[in-house]
């Protein structure tokens, strides 16, 4: 990291020399490797081979269940994004390599960009340098030094484990990714800051087929940290699928209190509240939170809270993606609105701090060096209260239970807050127990009046695991009241 940073000092001395006000440099390495194993369909079972070839395919299961298709992605990545600002104008540019006349280039394609661009009414100024917080650094050696083969033999034993559940699972499919990575950024008013750390994200997935019914399901498990054993999520996806054998529709529409999983509820909130909090979209009139700072927006129960420096959390660092030092920002407090979260550009735009939330990751697409700062979450924590998902159940007289994926939760309206998803895992509730799987439903509603409508959380948090370095969602179990549910 020491050579990148001084590549770092010396573009940003080039872009000075260049005529620009300020300058910044991100430079970013990244190594993956990433592995998908469609497991063995078990042809044997569910009836779909018969006579003498299913007999030897039953014979065969153990060979069988072992072979699969493997999908495998590894490679390094390594970038440098520059920041160029002449007379409030910002140009940007980015090189995918980072080799000192390469990367000197691109200072110079940004000096010619910021030349012809507009300038920022908004704009004030990078960065200024500010001692870290916290330790950042999780780094776990072993997760680096991963290879393919190893990830491989994880995902056949999780495959094999999960068909080894229940005779009528027909098929599993697990996917497994170990990344490192290391940034650095660097700036003309004396930011020169570093970073790094790993990241191990496993999930398994399961069809089952009984008669004419098949259901499916899944589960996944994400950590800084290396682990050998996914037996635990294989059984835990094969559950959630054969659980879901004998669906029944609704009898009528339902509008009632709706216990979602901590998985599910994260889902929707992920969607919707992390947008409703970020500071630009708040100076943009994106939120329905402007102006609501001090007043009440939830029950008093409720309290969220964003933290970068949460030990082993997934989304903890040093820094963020402009050098500023992480933090824990509270957001919510007993249902008060105390703060948003910001990236200097928006604090700066009203005289405030940032908090330490600029990210450069993106859900899809451009790899974070290629891309310009934008506001995202570190570890940012619904409160949890008490009970597990069992407990919960159990103080519901009559409801519905809502599981697993939800299919529409990214075209939820981000502004409003209104949501209306498709559910494949959810369950009727009488009488405090699970009456009977039901049949897709839609599940209809809005977040921020469902954060009015809280009847109580569980204490089971429970990350979701975001295709973005650094940034985590924790939620645990909740039920809400007033929810639409349909099939």
């Amino acid at each position: 990291m020491e050579k990148l940073l001084e590549v770092g000092n010396k573009a940003a001395k080039h872009a000075q020399k260049l005529g620009a006000d300020e300058a910044e440099i991100y430079l970013y390495m990244e190594n993956q490797v990433s592995v998908k194993f469609v497991g063995g369909i078990f042809a044997s079972r569910g009836g779909a081979v018969k006579g003498i070839k299913g007999a030897f395919l039953r014979i065969a299961e153990p060979w069988i269940k072992k072979k699969g298709l493997p999908i495998i992605t590894s490679g390094i990545k390594a970038g440098v994004g520059i920041r160029a600002i002449i007379k409030k104008a910002i140009g940007f540019s980015s090189v995918s390599s980072i080799e000192e006349k390469r990367v000197l280039e691109a200072v110079e394609e940004a000096i010619k960009i910021a030349k012809v661009r507009p300038p920022d009414p908004n704009w004030v100024s990078l960065p200024e340098p500010k001692k870290p917080l916290g330790q950042g650094g999780i780094f776990d050696k072993r997760t680096s030094d991963l290879d393919v083969a190893e990830i491989l033999d994880l995902c056949v034993d999780g495959c094999t484990t999960a068909g080894d559940f229940d005779k009528r699972i027909t098929q599993a499919m697990a996917a497994i990714s170990a990344t490192s990575v290391s940034f650095g950024i660097v700036n003309t008013r004396g930011v020169e800051a570093s970073d790094k750390g790993t990241f191990f994200i496993s999930s398994l997935g399961t069809k089952a087929k009984f008669r004419d019914e098949e259901v499916s399901s899944g589960d996944f498990f994400i950590s800084r940290t290396f682990t050998d054993d996914l037996r635990s999520i294989a059984h835990s996806a094969s559950e959630r699928t054969i659980e879901c054998f004998g669906k029944k529709p609704l009898p009528e529409k339902y509008v009632g209190p709706v216990l979602f999983e901590n998985m599910s509820w994260n889902q929707l909130f992920t969607a919707i509240f992390t947008s409703g909090i970020s500071a630009s979209n708040v100076q943009e009139n994106r939120s329905v939170y402007k102006g609501k700072i001090g007043k009440h927006v939830a029950k008093e129960n409720i309290s969220v809270v964003d933290d970068g420096t949460l030990r082993d959390g997934f989304g903890t660092g040093k820094i963020d993606d402009e050098g500023v030092p992480k933090q824990k920002t509270p957001i919510i407090e007993k249902g008060v609105l105390h703060n948003f979260l910001y990236d200097n550009y928006s604090a700066k735009r009203e005289k405030s701090e940032s908090t330490g939330n600029a990210s450069r990751q993106t859900f899809f697409g451009a790899a974070a060096y290629a891309s310009q700062p934008t506001i995202m979450p570190s570890n940012l924590m619904f409160t949890p209260g008490k009970g597990d998902l069992e407990e919960l159940i159990g103080e519901i007289k009559d409801g519905v239970l809502v599981k697993g994926s939800l299919i529409g939760a990214l075209h939820s309206n981000r502004v409003t807050g209104d949501f209306s998803v498709t559910a494949d895992n959810a369950f009727k509730i009488e009488h405090g127990g699970v009456a009977y799987p039901l049949k897709a439903c839609t599940v209809a509603g809005n977040l921020y009046d469902a954060l009015n409508s809280l009847v109580t959380a569980g204490e089971d948090l429970k990350s979701l695991p975001m295709p973005i370095y650094f940034a985590n969602v924790m939620c645990p179990s909740v039920v809400i009241d007033k929810i639409v549910v349909s099939t």
